[in-house]
């Protein structure tokens, strides 16, 4: 099997027309549509966010005063 993906929207009668050609050609061909998936940007941990946002400790004063217990 091969796929064929188109990244962007077609109009409906761009792919019918597509589809006709390659039936021209003794080509089975499918239209088979899916809802694009989203990338979501992977971001770094950060001591600023959640509950140590309000203080002004960063992250090595922040393990200096876990460790020394």
């Amino acid at each position: 099997m091969t796929q064929l993906i188109f990244k962007n929207d077609l109009e409906q009668n761009k792919l019918e027309a597509l589809l006709q050609f390659l039936k021209t050609w003794n080509i089975d061909a499918e239209l088979k549509t899916s809802s694009r998936k989203t990338v979501k940007k992977q971001s770094n941990f950060s001591l600023a966010s959640g509950i140590w946002k309000d203080y002004s400790l960063d992250a090595n004063e922040l393990r200096n005063n876990a460790w020394s217990r």
